[in-house]
């Protein structure tokens, strides 16, 4: 067997700086005492002429054994070290794929994603991460994290692991082969939607006290199931009273900038209908309650944790202000709208994430929808 030398693996971004094809890669070996080394001369894309040199092998069938190996880290050349750890690749690759095309809220779960890596993997290197090691890590994780949250640490890893396969820093994912499955139960669905009386007991309050902006905002989320950010976004330039609508086309970065921020994606871009009654509360609330601020903004001093406390002053339970969106969306459901038209308001990126988050209102009105499939055909 050829021993090939270790030290050849050490090769990083600082050696290579441009890939070379392999005809420019001419090898040159020579025996000096005892021992033998190779000469490597290349030119890279930048027409420089390049030389790299190793020594120390005792014959010279180990000196060619090398010589290949570092050949093919010419040809293979990425901007990762083949060393490097999930820690350092994940930081990387988030910050170059994913950080210029997401929301903050968005770039907050690959933050927590680099922190589990920390907690769990630590710094070993991603080449030495075998499914089998993997695999164990997410057990353990399954005991401790709810399926939404463990879902979001194994996808993103995945996608990063598909780059690193890409640039060659790993022959293979080792996250294909493997299952990520919470050992806890999934929150109550209760939690994350109001039910129809709730709901419509929440309107009526919030258009009572509508004086109070954390009130008008509840109700306004309500009737429409903006996002949280694309509610603190929203400017009277896009309420469009003549043709009762809202564009969403903005949020607010109400983490860092404090100022317009891009929608989470294309899909968020969107125009929701406003019915009659709302064009007259917007009205008033313009003439009686709202006041004139930089932006004009319609929402403008009211914070995340202050919805959140209106809210469970209302219903008497502590429910997030995401909440609202999904009774939003559950009610239209509830009143018979078609899916595809729920999720374009809500502005997801495609219809199997509303029938994701959905599932639970489509189970519950199975019987009811049975029963209007049997009236269809007694009445044939």
């Amino acid at each position: 067997m050829v021993k090939i030398d270790k030290t050849v693996k050490s090769f990083t971004v600082l050696n290579f700086s441009k890939k070379v094809s392999k005809n420019q890669i001419m090898a040159n070996f020579r025996k000096r005492g005892k021992t033998w080394q190779f000469r490597l001369s290349y030119k890279d894309n930048n027409g420089e002429y390049k030389k790299f040199e190793k020594g120390g092998y005792k014959t010279k069938k180990e000196a060619e054994a090398a010589a290949d190996e570092a050949k093919k880290r010419l040809n293979n050349h990425s901007e990762f070290d083949n060393d490097i750890s999930l820690y350092d690749f994940f930081e990387k690759w988030a910050k170059v794929y994913k950080k210029p095309h997401v929301t903050e809220a968005t770039w907050r779960t690959y933050k927590r994603t680099l922190n589990l890596i920390d907690k769990y993997i630590k710094d070993k290197p991603i080449a030495e991460i075998t499914p089998t090691f993997y695999q164990a890590v997410l057990n353990k994780m399954s005991l401790l994290y709810r399926q939404e949250s463990l879902d979001k640490f194994y996808f993103q890893i995945k996608s990063a692991m598909k780059i690193a396969v890409h640039e060659k820093v790993i022959s293979e994912n080792f996250a294909d082969f493997t299952k990520a499955k919470s050992k806890l139960a999934a929150r109550p669905v209760e939690e994350k939607y109001l039910h129809a009386d709730e709901y419509l007991k929440l309107l009526a309050i919030a258009e009572e006290k509508m004086e109070y902006t954390s009130y008008f905002a509840c109700y306004l989320t309500a009737v429409t199931g903006m996002r949280f950010a694309e509610l603190l976004g929203l400017t009277w330039d896009y309420v469009d009273f003549s043709k009762k609508e809202i564009s969403i086309q903005r949020t607010w970065d109400y983490s860092i900038t404090n100022d317009f921020a891009d929608t989470k994606n294309e899909s968020s871009k969107r125009k929701i209908p406003i019915s009659s009654k709302t064009i007259k509360l917007l009205k008033k609330y313009k003439k009686e309650y709202w006041h004139e601020n930089e932006y004009d903004r319609l929402i403008y001093n009211l914070s995340n944790k202050g919805l959140s406390k209106t809210i469970k002053v209302i219903t008497g339970r502590k429910v997030h202000p995401h909440s609202l969106r999904h009774s939003f969306a559950s009610y239209l459901i509830y009143k018979g709208i078609d899916l595809l038209t729920v999720s374009k308001l809500l502005g997801h990126e495609n219809l199997n994430v509303t029938l994701k988050v959905y599932t639970h209102q489509l189970k519950e009105m199975e019987q009811e929808n049975n029963d209007v499939i049997r009236k269809i055909f007694n009445n044939l």
